[in-house]
């Protein structure tokens, strides 16, 4: 991560975006893809995260954010019989975190012995 020195360079931000997607049928098959739906009409249990970052500034990461919204919902489309388009995927969240990054020490040399002290 390419630093400028000032002092925003202690913190670090990341985008993430959280999202469902719609149930497979299980009785789809490729035989019988014009009789049976792919998707049934429910959500997964399970919430997905795509999560990008580190970034340098939280507007870098809301921008990557909002990126990722939008192209989970554009590429998340699938068909449940020929013809009839459905989304696949929905969104749930979309947010930014912050660390804030602080120094802290870890071992200490002895000045006597000139041995670290571990």
């Amino acid at each position: 991560m390419a630093t400028n020195g000032a002092l925003n360079d202690l913190e670090q931000w990341r985008s993430i975006v959280e999202y469902e997607t719609r149930k497979r049928n299980p009785d789809y098959t490729w035989e019988n893809r014009h009789e049976v739906p792919a998707y049934l009409d429910e959500w997964s249990d399970e919430v997905q995260t795509d999560t990008r970052g580190p970034y340098q500034s939280a507007e870098n990461a809301r921008r990557q954010a909002s990126r990722d919204a939008k192209e989970r919902e554009r590429h998340g489309w699938g068909w449940r019989m020929p013809g009839e388009r459905i989304t696949a995927a929905r969104v749930l969240r979309v947010a930014i975190e912050r660390t804030t990054l602080a120094w802290e020490e870890v071992d200490v040399r002895d000045p006597d012995t000139g041995k670290w002290g571990g």
